[in-house]
């Protein structure tokens, strides 16, 4: 495969962990700063936490891709370390948040 494609295939790959790991960040500081109010009492919001959370998420999954390729135009074998150790602490990330913050 020539590289042109591989470097493309890595930005992308980066830039699905980012959104991942920045995904993880929002729900945190959400967590922590602005609590949910109960939603017995919230029957209606014409804002969405999370879908505002997805898009934040996904903008920096955006800039992540540029941070990949630029990387895997230096050297594609460092950017295939960097997106395996990116991609095991997404999936712990998500995990731990998923457990302790629901």
């Amino acid at each position: 495969m020539p590289k042109a494609p591989r470097r493309l295939l890595i930005a992308l790959a980066f830039g699905f962990v980012g959104a991942a790991l920045a995904y993880v960040v929002l729900r945190l500081i959400e967590s922590v700063w602005f609590p949910e109010p109960d939603p017995t009492i919230v029957i209606w919001s014409d804002r969405s936490r999370f879908v505002w959370r997805a898009l934040l998420a996904a903008y920096a999954g955006g800039a992540a891709t540029f941070g990949g390729h630029a990387l895997a135009t230096r050297s594609i074998e460092a950017a295939a370390v960097w997106l395996g150790r990116a991609t095991f602490a997404a999936a712990l990330a998500l995990a731990l948040q998923g457990a302790l913050v629901p």
